[in-house]
């Protein structure tokens, strides 16, 4: 629960948690096997896995913005900075990937090098294991456009008026990245994403606003319906989602599948939420969940390398983005748990080296 301007929303941050743990299961798994029963994981968690961060950032949002180009620099720190900072020590350990053998590609020529430094730092192209980074200049310009829509309608007097104005804008945004998305209209910075999104952020906004009155929503059997509703649009064979290809199932059933699958983050969350520990492990993955998306890629080839090396199939050991399709139980866990470890253990080195210098 919120209590403070200063304080994590830990419910929120639940939520996050386990958007990033989809991620996680769709890059390292799309059929899995379970008690002789085939599962479709993948295909289940991408009808909502992007989704639930615009909706969260929405959730967040508060309609007191005043200066719209300090809050996008803010926004631009906070998205920016990981995303330049990650592609960075990317390319400084890339060659020591693939002579790992856990990258398939060639070292950067000089030439080569400039142009993947300078489209990182234009906030553009990404490196191979970071391919998940794509996400981030969506996020930020949806909230740029989200947040310039409410600042210019809030001079509208009447609030009737006013929201209507809004709503009007938001839908506007909706069908452009629908018909963007189904004619394969790829827009700088992926924009085409982020106008798709502009009303899943409202839908956030406004969830947080009603949040009270919702929340009554967030319950067990809630759950099971999203849940069974999403299976049903998974096993019919309408059509998947998946952004970054440009699949959307058809114009008319994304929002409602979308909105299904926060609905279900959402009762998820509430349910795992009343476990302290579990709920707790969860808030913990929403806020590292920038961290476990630049980094869970590396530790899905990181355990590879070690079960290729064991096994001795080093010719399977630089497939992308992993190498078995057995090992699933293995590859969640390590997406998730080797990317909290490691930037634990940076910021515990990088907080020992500022204790010494300020002794």
């Amino acid at each position: 629960m919120q209590t403070g301007s200063n304080t994590r929303d830990s419910f929120v941050d639940a939520v996050k948690g386990i958007g990033i743990f989809s991620i996680v299961i769709g890059h390292a798994s799309w059929d899995i096997t379970v008690a002789g029963f085939t599962v479709h994981a993948g295909p289940f968690v991408y009808l909502y896995h992007l989704a639930v961060f615009f909706f969260c950032s929405g959730y967040l949002f508060r309609d007191t913005v005043e200066d719209f180009w300090g809050y996008a620099a803010k926004k631009l720190k906070g998205l920016y900075r990981p995303f330049v900072g990650y592609s960075l020590l990317y390319f400084v350990f890339r060659s020591g990937f693939i002579y790992m053998g856990i990258l398939d590609a060639k070292p950067h020529s000089p030439g080569e090098l400039v142009i993947a430094v300078t489209n990182a730092i234009s906030f553009q192209s990404i490196g191979e294991f970071l391919a998940a980074f794509w996400f981030l200049p969506v996020l930020f310009f949806g909230l740029c456009i989200y947040t310039a829509v409410m600042c210019l309608t809030r001079r509208v007097c009447r609030p009737l008026w006013r929201e209507a104005v809004r709503a009007v804008f938001f839908a506007a945004a909706g069908a452009v990245g629908i018909y963007a998305m189904e004619r394969g209209y790829g827009l700088l910075f992926n924009l085409q994403v982020a106008y798709l999104m502009i009303p899943v952020l409202a839908l956030g906004h406004y969830c947080a606003i009603y949040k009270e009155t919702l929340a009554r929503f967030r319950n067990p059997v809630c759950l099971a319906i999203s849940f069974f509703l999403l299976v049903w649009v998974v096993e019919s064979g309408i059509g998947q989602i998946e952004l970054s290809r440009f699949q959307i199932i058809n114009r008319y059933a994304f929002y409602p599948v979308t909105v299904c699958g926060i609905w279900f983050c959402l009762c998820l969350a509430e349910l795992i939420g009343r476990s302290g520990r579990l709920g707790g492990l969860f808030a913990l993955f929403g806020r590292m969940s920038f961290d476990i998306m630049a980094l869970h890629f590396l530790a899905l080839k990181l355990l590879d390398w070690i079960v290729c090396h064991i096994t001795g199939e080093l010719e399977i050991m630089n497939a992308f983005p992993h190498s078995y399709t057995g090992l699933w139980p293995l590859y969640y866990t390590a997406g998730m748990a080797v990317p909290v470890f490691m930037k634990k253990a940076w910021l515990a080195a990088t907080g020992r080296l500022r204790a010494k210098e300020e002794g």
